[in-house]
């Protein structure tokens, strides 16, 4: 929208017919505009002057007098509508100069804002491309140093090869030097080494000589004193042999006379008591042994179908045997389970199976002895558990697993030496026959020897501590077998006391620190000052000896150690006594 002032009256005749009669109070139309428009300052027809003294100076016009009512009328529409264009708020004015405003400080911000990143883009460009020049100075530094490093050890080298030429031809020189100076030595110390090695000859010859003349003479007086000596020491030796073999013999005579005479003396009364010498437990145990090899397992393994029958039951108490712990739920279920599930089923065993089974069961618990309880005391307990259960519960039982027990450990759980025949009289057919039935095996890390006595040893005390502990534990409802009962404890301890050969083995020494370990509390606990005085018997041998020079477990460092064993377990049995 445009407006304008209407302009004052010209003189002249021609603008003044293209004005309007009429009043439009000061607003001109379109027409009136254009030619408002073409007058203005952009017309073709304005001009400049060259200068200001070419501008004309403004006339003064006298004021126009107002001859009419309408011009009056006229003018004061002009002035009025002056007046209102003046005072007139147009709002789209307003919201376009504020319009512009905004636009305008919005490209101010954005152009600050263009022009920071472009800076800050500028900025980071040189400060990558001053560190870039800076790593390339770093890195082309690094190639130069390293070039001059190679360049100064190269030239080190070179240094040090010519100052080795140099040294070396030195030494070369001062060898030549050296070795001629030598040469020449070495032949005045030949001459002078000659001379004096042959008036060392001579010498040595004619010492030789009054030597071999002294020798003689005290080789002849020395062999006529050793044949003096030889002759008197054999003598004395042979009257010692022989005085100390007939004191053995007469003193072993006397020892078995008066066995032999107490033991006649007392066996009514033994057997009227129902007790039998350790020859006899052993014979007896012997005999059950072959009877049953014999009469049982050799007929079971040459039938084809009893064997499988006794293999298939024989299997299963392998792995129950193995699974015994120390839980006495554990050990209720495997016991019953053995009991009536392998050797007491509903449909019971033919007495040769069934024996056959009670063989294989003994010796099930026996070699589990043998593993588990050297490798740790306390598995002897819920094994005897089951044991001992076994033995109460089984008929016959007893008997074959005591047969068992002397045929895996010798005469050691009678206690007694294996005698030089067998329970029938004939003798044995040699040496390792005899080391069998003492209980001896072979050795596989030894390609089929006898094993060594440590070996032996361990095996046979973790049998035996098996075979303590059932005889610790109280009968049920009956007796138990005899070999079974806790009183075998103490004619364990009598007989193994009263034989002097038994005592020297180091398998005796271990064997009564085993005992002790398992049944010297409790015992001492049953028999009190009896126990006591057996006790001292066994702190005696094992620290003043039981006769001269003698000790029980032997002079060997293993019965050495077993016997230190046996010492600390009384004196600690005596101590908890106190």
């Amino acid at each position: 929208m445009r407006f304008s002032v209407p302009r004052s009256l010209s003189p002249s005749p021609v603008r003044r017919q293209h004005r309007r009669s009429q009043s439009t109070f000061g607003l001109l139309d379109s027409e009136e505009s254009e030619s408002s428009d073409s007058d203005g300052p952009d017309s073709d027809d304005s001009f400049c002057y060259a200068s200001e003294s070419e501008v004309p100076q403004p006339q003064i016009t006298p004021r126009a007098k107002i001859k009419t009512t309408a011009e009056q009328r006229r003018v004061e529409d002009t002035v009025a509508a002056i007046r209102l264009r003046t005072r007139h708020h147009d709002p789209y004015e307003e919201w376009e100069k504020q319009t512009r405003k905004d636009a305008f400080r919005i490209a101010r911000k954005k152009q600050t804002t263009i022009q920071l990143q472009i800076h800050d883009e500028r900025d980071q460009a040189r400060t990558q491309e001053t560190r870039r020049l800076v790593e390339l100075h770093a890195r082309q530094m690094a190639e130069v140093q390293a070039q001059l490093n190679s360049l100064k050890l190269q030239q080190q080298k070179e240094e040090d090869k010519l100052r080795q030429g140099w040294q070396e031809r030195d030494r070369l020189l001062w060898q030549r030097i050296d070795s001629v100076i030598q040469l020449e030595e070495d032949k005045v110390r030949a001459r002078l080494e000659a001379e004096r090695k042959l008036r060392e000859q001579e010498e040595r010859k004619r010492q030789e000589e009054e030597m071999q003349k002294r020798q003689l003479v005290e080789k002849r007086r020395k062999e006529e004193e050793d044949k003096r000596k030889a002759v008197e020491d054999e003598e004395r030796r042979r009257l010692e042999d022989k005085k100390r073999t007939e004191e053995e013999e007469r003193q072993r005579v006397q020892d078995e006379k008066d066995r032999a005479d107490r033991l006649t003396s007392e066996g009514e009364h033994r057997k009227a008591a129902g007790l039998t010498t350790a020859q006899e437990d052993w014979a007896s145990a012997r005999q059950i042994r072959t009877v049953l090899k014999t009469n049982t397992m050799m007929p079971i393994k040459s039938n084809k179908a009893n064997k499988s029958a006794w293999g298939e039951q024989r299997r299963k108490i392998n792995p129950k045997i193995g699974q015994l712990t120390n839980d006495p739920r554990a050990i209720r279920e495997i016991t019953d389970f053995i009991h009536d599930k392998i050797i007491m089923p509903q449909q019971r065993h033919p007495p040769m199976l069934y024996t056959g089974l009670l063989s294989s069961l003994g010796k099930i618990i026996l070699l589990q002895a043998e593993t588990e309880v050297t490798a740790e005391k306390k598995a002897a307990v819920p094994l005897a558990q089951v044991a001992f259960t076994l033995l109460d519960r089984l008929e016959t039982f007893p008997d074959i697993f005591f047969a068992k027990l002397v045929q895996r450990c010798g005469g050691w759980p009678i206690p007694c030496a294996v005698p030089k025949t067998d329970f029938d009289g004939r003798p044995w057919a040699d040496e390792e026959e005899r080391a069998k039935m003492m209980g001896y095996r072979r050795s596989v890390e030894q390609q089929g020897a006898r094993e060594p006595i440590v070996e032996y040893m361990t095996r046979v005390a973790g049998d035996m501590r098996l075979y303590f502990h059932i005889l610790r534990i109280p009968p049920q409802a009956r007796p138990m077998h005899p070999m079974f009962q806790f009183p075998r404890c103490w004619t364990w301890f009598a007989r193994i006391m009263g034989d002097y050969a038994l005592l020297e083995t180091p398998v005796a020494a271990q064997l009564i620190y085993t005992a002790l370990d398992v049944l010297g509390s409790h015992a001492l606990e049953v028999w009190g000052q009896q126990w006591v005085k057996m006790l001292e018997l066994v702190y005696q041998g094992a620290t003043v000896g039981f006769a001269e020079g003698r000790f029980i477990g032997g002079p060997t460092g293993v019965g050495t150690s077993a016997r230190s064993r046996v010492r600390t377990e009384v004196e600690r049995i005596m101590a908890g006594a106190r």
